[in-house]
């Protein structure tokens, strides 16, 4: 009879084997598990480039914003939706421009409470604003947005490979006027990696938005229309409950129609890249 000799190559090559179809078969059931009781802080970092034309003249301007978000779980319901009062730390405002460079330290946005009700797929149920805010402008709709960054996660079990889609509606506030910012994603599971000391699943999405809105600008009425392409990965921590990372690259088209004393269009290009991590205490 003769011997068979297993090399250690080829253990090597069966254990590999053995772990990629076991990995194949992993299953997890995405679901946001904030505790009642707890405190959570997000750095947002945002930065990019804005070109507009304006009466035959074009302008070029690099933005910024660094917030941090607290969200405290005031609450989880029987039916696993969670109440969070969520308000900034911190909320520094940047821009730079040929016509002036400034840095503003949006101190009226500090502590501004707002009531958020999150199902536990990432759904907002509903909103409340606990606090006014003195400050109007441009900026409150990036402040909102920065406090409702909930990914929708998927309502079935899901594989590695696997994809689902995500479409989100909403009303942002912004220039004494509403906002109509819709968002339709792909979003796919493609690994697991380590960030911030968590065990994470990572997630690619991409996908398109669209805002249409009315707002007003010392008395006139201005018209907004635009469209914007998303890319991104968010890193999930499946045990916990939460997002530990999101990293994105918007890219958008608009036009500022204004009409009244005197009839403009102000076309405007975007592109922006967006950072929010959890910060451990």
């Amino acid at each position: 009879m003769k011997k068979i000799f297993i090399t250690p190559a080829i253990l090597l090559l069966c254990g590999l084997f053995i772990s990629t179809a076991v990995n194949a078969q992993e299953s997890y059931k995405l679901a946001y598990k904030f505790q009642k009781g707890k405190t959570y802080r997000y750095s947002t970092i945002t930065a990019g480039n804005t070109t507009q034309e304006m009466m035959g003249k074009e302008m070029k301007m690099s933005n910024g914003a660094n917030m941090t978000v607290r969200l405290v779980v005031d609450d989880v319901l029987k039916n696993g939706n969670m109440v969070f009062i969520i308000s900034a730390d911190s909320a520094v405002i940047s821009s730079k421009s040929q016509m002036m460079d400034t840095t503003m330290n949006m101190t009226d946005l500090i502590g501004k409470r707002n009531k958020f009700v999150v199902s536990p797929l990432g759904t907002i149920i509903s909103r409340e604003i606990l606090d006014s805010i003195k400050t109007k402008g441009q900026f409150n709709g990036s402040f909102q947005r920065n406090l409702s960054n909930f990914s929708k996660l998927p309502e079935n079990e899901i594989k590695m490979g696997d994809t689902w889609k995500s479409t989100t509606i909403d009303t942002i506030d912004m220039m004494g006027g509403k906002v109509a910012h819709t968002a339709i994603l792909d979003l796919k599971l493609i690994g697991k990696e380590k960030k911030q000391g968590h065990d994470c699943l990572k997630i690619e999405y991409s996908g398109v938005t669209a805002d249409t809105g009315k707002l007003m600008m010392n008395g006139m009425e201005l018209y907004l229309e635009g469209s914007g392409k998303v890319k991104g990965i968010t890193y999930f921590d499946v045990q916990q409950g939460l997002n530990v990372v999101d990293e994105s690259t918007v890219d958008s088209e608009q036009t500022m129609a204004i009409t009244g004393q005197q009839n403009m269009t102000i076309p405007m290009s975007q592109s922006m890249k967006t950072t929010r991590v959890l910060l451990e205490k």
